[in-house]
């Protein structure tokens, strides 16, 4: 890759929410899910906790395409719009790889490591149950658009990776 990610990375590490779409036999789907980066790796690789039953796993097709985008908040002010437009793969995380990617995540989300390990409420329980017995899935992307309004309007950096 020839353009810098500086920015790219900082914003994967700032923000929280990746938004993932796909589509089945009922249509376009979209879900947002709690993620962390792993900017380690070329290309770098987004984890998320899902359950093997949702609907955008189950509508992912066999060869793992699909789309996601990960956008800050709007503040008010149209230079701060900034995001990243992401397609790639999506896969289930191997056993052997998943302690090491539950450490990075339940770092960055101790909660849901709470809802898991000590739930205070029947609704926590619950909650922890699903969390329990959910996957690791990893994005691994092929092309991002990456936009920074605070650079320039419509301001974008594309890399195919």
């Amino acid at each position: 890759m020839s353009k810098d990610q500086t920015q790219l990375k900082a914003f994967l590490q700032a923000e929280s929410v990746l938004t993932i779409a796909t589509g089945d036999d009922c249509g376009p789907w979209s879900a947002p899910v709690l993620y962390v980066a792993d900017l380690g790796t070329e290309p770098f690789a987004l984890y998320f906790l899902s359950s093997a039953n949702s609907r955008h796993i189950k509508s992912l097709p066999i060869d793992g395409a699909a789309a996601v985008s990960i956008y800050s908040d709007y503040d008010g002010n149209w230079q701060s719009i900034c995001g990243a437009q992401i397609h790639g793969t999506i896969a289930q995380v191997a056993e052997e790889e998943r302690a090491a990617i539950a450490e990075a995540y339940f770092a960055r989300y101790p909660e849901i490591a709470g809802l898991i390990d000590s739930p205070q409420t029947e609704q926590e329980k619950l909650i922890g149950a699903a969390f329990g017995r959910s996957h690791f899935y990893r994005v691994t992307p092929a092309f991002v658009r990456f936009t920074n309004n605070g650079d320039s309007f419509a301001g974008r950096t594309e890399w195919q990776l």
